[in-house]
């Protein structure tokens, strides 16, 4: 039977309203906003654009951080809480960390979007310290008669926690007989990780035997010591102006140490006007004397002591030379009560700080309860993973890949401070897809596919 024409015009309406029904739709181009290692008591801020996908306005009626966010992290600003349709507005977060280790948060949105009223954007950040080790800081280049020249070395070393960046490096003060050279693969700035390092070559060249006195300034992101200071003194007597060069050789900077167990304490004390044995040197903890070394023939320094406080210690080298010069040198080390559950990390690599990749799915347990989760059905790079545990306790690694083609996971390793580390799992990677740079041939599913499931007991320390 025909439709009337009321009944099509009633359909036309009915399918035109369908058809130009408007709502917005909000999306977020990231689920994580990541800040990376960030020098603690500096502040870092990121945007991201919050977008209307939609054809009608998208409010934003709330932006706020979740309950269990850390304080380190604040809303900076929204661009705007209207945002039109095909249009985007920019959220800005800051992170000011004030102590080292990592800090998790989320930011909620609560929005118009009638499919996805509330969206939550993931906080991730890790507060770090850097601390820049130069020796010597003095360089004393002797007599030297024009046209001869001399040179000398500076050593840098990167201690602490996180990357350490030398940003630039100036001479200052009568620099024209001084110059510098930097080894070929280091260009400024330069960031290492802790325990990197490299030399820096002082040349002495004078036109004449006048005194000449310099500086040569280091600048780094060392939050203590943003700029080192190494004296250079060319034509210049000297007999006890150079004080001694202290260096503690261990325990290194972030090394876990258990109170009641005897610590070894070991440096090297050189001087270039007294013989080792003529040297004072002491060991400090958080500024008490813990106890006074002789170095032997070497400059060799040792102490044995199990009396090291509980908590974050300072520990220093102090020596003084016949002439009065004294030097020290510091390292920044954590002793645990071993009666307390201590702290680990589960890193990509050799340092603490090292991120880790994931294909798709992850999950990290601890005798059964997870300490991360990942299952968002994507590749995702990880910050360390922080957790408290006991030696002998267990950690179960399930990855899985979900979605064609690949499979992948960094090689894990778990740390015990900058001590102790244990390999967890090697490096997994295979695909299906020969576009892939681990493509194998041999990996076709089925999906999903668990393809790391093992349990590791904690050995560290």
């Amino acid at each position: 039977m025909p439709r009337s024409p009321l009944a099509l015009l009633a359909l036309l309406a009915c399918s035109e309203y369908q058809v130009n029904e408007q709502h917005p739709r909000m999306v977020l181009p990231i689920d994580t906003l990541d800040f990376e290692q960030v020098v603690r008591g500096t502040r870092v801020t990121l945007t991201v654009s919050v977008e209307n996908a939609g054809r009608a306005p998208l409010l934003i009626d709330a932006a706020r951080l979740t309950e269990a966010t850390s304080a380190d992290f604040a809303i900076v600003d929204l661009e705007a809480d209207e945002i039109a349709a095909g249009e985007g507005a920019a959220l800005s977060v800051s992170y000011t960390p004030d102590a080292v280790g990592q800090d998790l948060g989320e930011l909620e949105l609560e929005t118009n979007d009638p499919e996805q009223p509330t969206r939550r954007l993931g906080l991730i950040g890790y507060g770090v310290e850097p601390r820049i080790d130069v020796d010597p800081e003095t360089l004393w280049f002797g007599d030297v008669t024009p046209p001869a020249e001399r040179t000398l070395t500076v050593d840098l070393a990167a201690r602490g926690q996180g990357w350490l960046s030398v940003r630039d490096v100036v001479l200052d003060g009568d620099t024209a007989p001084f110059t510098y050279a930097l080894p070929s693969s280091v260009s400024l700035p330069h960031r290492m990780s802790p325990g990197a390092g490299f030399s820096i070559d002082v040349t002495y060249k004078p036109t004449d035997t006048l005194e000449a006195r310099a500086e040569l300034l280091i600048h780094s992101n060392d939050p203590l010591e943003p700029v080192v200071a190494v004296r250079l003194l060319g034509n210049v007597e000297g007999e006890g102006i150079e004080p001694p060069s202290v260096e503690i050789t261990d325990p290194d900077w972030g090394n876990y140490l258990l109170a009641g167990e005897t610590a070894s304490l070991r440096g090297v004390v050189v001087d270039d006007a007294d013989p080792p044995e003529n040297l004072l040197c002491a060991w400090y903890a958080n500024g008490l004397l813990l106890g006074t070394s002789t170095p032997d023939s070497a400059g060799n320094v040792a102490l044995d002591t199990d009396t090291l406080p509980v908590g974050e210690v300072t520990l220093a080298l102090r020596a003084l030379d016949s002439a009065g010069n004294a030097a020290e040198d510091e390292v920044d080390v954590v002793v645990w009560d071993p009666e307390e559950p201590i702290r680990y990390v589960i890193s990509g690599g050799s340092s603490i700080f090292d991120y880790w990749t994931v294909d798709d799915d992850v999950t990290v347990l601890l005798d059964g309860e997870p300490v991360l989760q990942d299952t968002n059905r994507t590749q995702d790079t990880h910050a360390p993973v922080e957790f408290e545990a006991r030696a002998g306790q267990q950690i179960r690694i399930l990855a899985t890949d979900i979605n064609a083609c690949q499979k992948k996971l960094s090689p894990l390793t778990l740390h015990f401070g900058t001590s102790d580390q244990q390999q967890l799992n090697d490096l997994v990677c295979g695909s299906s897809c020969p576009q892939d740079a681990c493509y194998d041939g041999s990996y076709a599913g089925p999906w999903p596919n668990v393809f790391l499931d093992e349990t590791w007991t904690i050995e560290i320390p």
